[in-house]
């Protein structure tokens, strides 16, 4: 590895990767050598061995900060790279940490917006509301009177998680060279997906945007309320929102008692979020009790739009089948989208593919709808593509995810709802869609624009291919990997076939020489003095000795 920009957090990582009992993999990476301590250290203390490995990787990514928690919130939406056991734990990860002072909250805003905190709000609460890895909220008011929450970015965060996702970087492409399982799990593009995840969510200018378009989207659905962005307020490092009234959809006892009905809260929360996944194409992809809320007059109020996941075109049909084909509890039509949703292996056994699934299926066909858990079903489906190494692009485990965390919270909303029992009634719309005018017009359109595309850079394609031809030639490989094997195989059948020739060739002249001695015996007796010579035995010996030094060269070969 070249020289560490930033060796004392190396040194911090490896140190804490061999204290959580992972030392074999800073062996495999080959750096143990580079850091003396790391040598000293013993992998096998009692106290932490004593957890299993889920549980210490959780641990471990706890200890390493918010980037590494980061990485383990992102790596629970992916059941095609890990195990279930590891997925469970890193469900779990939150990013519990202290509150920076008001001191700093000041600075930050007045550096941000240009103006000190007093010209911009009239009020502003001291003590915020919530902190997280990347920023903290708190409660002011305009000077036009508007009650909004002020969001601001952590000082000196986008440092630190710039530091560690270079050296996630570095590590896992060292782990890609060096390692098989680096290169099958592709760690590099792990690396990047989190890094774009991580900018995304750094960036309070592209949250804003979210919220506004997801604001736009909902102008005339007076059932949802998604605050307004104040954007003269608001920075890539401050965000000023609309604060709206209501009761987190986490206090359940609280909703009963401001008078609100859970069963009506659930039915249009799956009503929203499915108008967001399948009419919109942006969804609010982190829908948890605490960034939910229900109005005073029932509506529901979305907040915090850090994370949201887009659904287009060819990858929403390709959900919508996905989903139709567990609602309607049909495995052939699920094995088919999870096919075309994947990125399948050469050496795929896609018999197999389909027989674990239909086996999988078989549990919830013999249930009763309304006690199927999507949530699980999803996850267990998703799993089989770890199985199998199928690599499911990232807005599918991410919309996976967004489907388990929304059923989680019906079920503390009402734990004998069942959410593909409220899905149910949308599977025959979802299947309309699917083949309606507009769709199949978009479909065609699609089609269309990519051939004539193809059709127009035909010609150019074809003159940089000649061009090619003429300075270059025609250069020709054949890549096949069994190609050794292959060859030895028909070396040994040639040479088998080549042994049986000469014993056969040997059978007939010794049949031959036989034949003809008994029939000039006969005729002649013993009076010719030619056949009074050992002719038999000479050609047995020259026969057997041509036979032998064959047996020979063929087994000095190796390919008999």
């Amino acid at each position: 590895m070249p020289k560490y920009r930033h060796f004392k957090r190396y040194r911090q990582i490896v140190n804490s990767v061999v204290r959580h009992g992972f030392g074999h993999f800073v062996t495999q990476l080959g750096l143990a050598h580079l850091l003396p301590s790391v040598r000293r250290a013993h992998e096998s203390e009692a106290d932490i061995l004593q957890y299993s490995r889920a549980q210490r990787l959780r641990m471990l990514l706890q200890d390493l900060g918010p980037t590494f928690i980061k990485l383990g919130q992102l790596l629970s939406t992916r059941p095609d790279l890990l195990p279930r056991d590891i997925l469970d734990q890193l469900s779990h990860l939150q990013d519990r940490v202290p509150s920076f002072s008001f001191t700093e909250v000041s600075s930050i805003i007045t550096q941000e917006l240009a103006q000190s905190l007093e010209e911009i709000y009239s009020e502003f609460d001291p003590e915020p509301l919530a902190a997280a890895s990347i920023g903290q909220v708190h409660r002011a008011r305009l000077h036009n009177g508007a009650e909004v929450v002020v969001k601001v970015r952590r000082p000196h965060i986008i440092e630190q998680m710039q530091m560690d996702l270079e050296i996630l970087l570095n590590i896992s492409r060292l782990a890609e060279k060096r390692t098989t399982w680096g290169r099958m799990y592709h760690l590099s593009d792990i690396a990047l997906e989190l890094q774009r995840s991580i900018e995304e969510e750094l960036d309070y200018l592209l949250e804003a945007e979210n919220a506004a378009q997801m604001r736009h989207n909902f102008q005339h659905n007076q059932d949802v309320i998604i605050p307004k962005i104040y954007w003269e307020q608001t920075t890539s490092a401050v965000l000023t929102m609309e604060y709206v009234a209501g009761t987190k959809l986490n206090a359940p006892e609280k909703l009963r008692q401001a008078g609100h009905n859970p069963s009506k809260i659930i039915h249009r929360l799956v009503d929203a979020m499915y108008t967001q996944i399948f009419d919109h194409g942006l969804f609010h992809a982190d829908p948890h009790p605490g960034n939910m809320a229900v109005a005073a007059d029932g509506s529901l109020i979305f907040m915090d739009f850090g994370i949201v996941g887009r659904l287009k075109g060819e990858r929403k049909r390709q959900f919508i089948l996905f989903l139709l084909g567990i609602v309607t509890q049909n495995p052939r039509q699920l094995v088919r989208a999870l096919q075309d949703m994947g990125v399948l292996s050469h050496h795929l056994d896609r018999k197999a593919l389909r027989r674990d699934v239909e086996r999988l299926l078989d549990k919830y066909l013999d249930a009763a709808l309304r006690k199927i858990n999507l949530g699980k079903a999803v996850a267990e489906i998703f799993s089989l593509t770890y199985q199998y190494h199928i690599r499911i692009p990232a807005e599918f485990t991410l919309l996976g995810k967004t489907i388990m965390t929304l059923e989680g919270v019906i079920e503390d909303l009402n734990a004998d709802i069942k959410l593909i029992e409220l899905l149910r009634p949308y599977a025959g719309r979802l299947a309309r869609d699917r083949f309606s005018y507009d769709a199949i017009k978009n479909v065609v359109t699609e089609h269309f624009l990519e051939t004539t595309d193809f059709l127009f850079s035909l010609p150019r394609r074809l003159n940089d291919l000649l061009d090619r031809l003429d300075t270059e030639g025609l250069p020709f490989q054949l890549h096949y990997p069994d190609w050794e094997k292959t060859i030895q195989h028909f070396d040994r059948l040639a040479n088998r076939l080549t042994f049986s020739i000469v014993l056969l060739s040997f059978s007939i002249i010794m049949a031959a020489l036989i034949i003809g001695a008994g029939m000039v015996t006969s005729i002649a007796g013993e009076n010719v003095i030619l056949w009074r010579l050992p002719i038999i035995e000479i050609g047995f010996v020259i026969a057997a000795g041509m036979a032998i030094w064959l047996l020979v060269a063929i087994n000095r070969s190796g390919k008999l």
